[in-house]
């Protein structure tokens, strides 16, 4: 058991670390290769009302791999929290744009037939940290982490979805990053349960 816990440790950290480890003995590291889809589908299918398949893994991490960083307990030897993203093109007007972020102007768009900005924006995809390390700020830094991915990469906006009944959730982005609600979408999930798009402007 030692031997597997010592094999599964060393193919997590093989992944650049982002971070030397706190006080709490956590350390976020990048995803490597599929040796850790196991560990983001335990998280994410614990967390998560919504089920995902492996190929909605597979499409995010084999496209986005620097946009999915996981937190790694060295204590326990134990993969406890996860963040999967990605970034697309969006067509925006530009009114909204400048409503939203308070500028006169985008920082690098190319504006289409219509008028309206061809921009950037990252979307988070997957949260997830396993019940025995929540209340310890994990997910907050892995948020962190990917936003600022998302920004380097020349993200104009993070866009996420959030069941209505998850105030925790709504809490983190909202209150702590700043997301504001920009569409209640009915019935959104297979659970039948609405959601709040969210969505933070850089």
């Amino acid at each position: 058991m030692a031997k597997e816990k010592k094999k599964h440790e060393s193919n997590i950290m093989g992944g650049n670390t982002t971070a030397q480890p706190g006080d709490d003995g956590i350390v976020f590291v990048d995803y490597k290769d599929e040796s850790s889809l196991e560990d983001v589908d335990r998280l994410v299918a614990c967390d998560l009302s919504e089920p995902y398949s492996i190929f909605t893994y597979r499409y995010f991490l084999n496209r986005f791999p620097d946009l999915c960083i996981l937190a790694f307990d060295q204590a326990s030897g134990e993969v406890c929290g996860c963040v999967v993203g990605k970034i697309d093109s969006e067509e925006v007007a530009p009114h909204a744009m400048v409503e939203a972020t308070d500028k006169n102007e985008t920082n690098s768009n190319i504006i289409n037939k219509d008028n309206n900005a061809i921009v950037q924006t990252g979307y988070i995809g997957m949260l997830a940290v396993s019940k025995s390390h929540r209340r310890k700020g994990i997910g907050k830094d892995l948020v962190r982490r990917v936003l600022k991915r998302m920004k380097d990469r020349g993200c104009e906006s993070v866009t996420l979805e959030t069941e209505v009944s998850n105030v925790t959730a709504q809490k983190l982005y909202q209150n702590y990053f700043g997301f504001i609600r920009e569409e209640l979408l009915v019935r959104y999930y297979l659970n039948c349960g609405d959601a709040y798009r969210l969505r933070l402007w850089f």
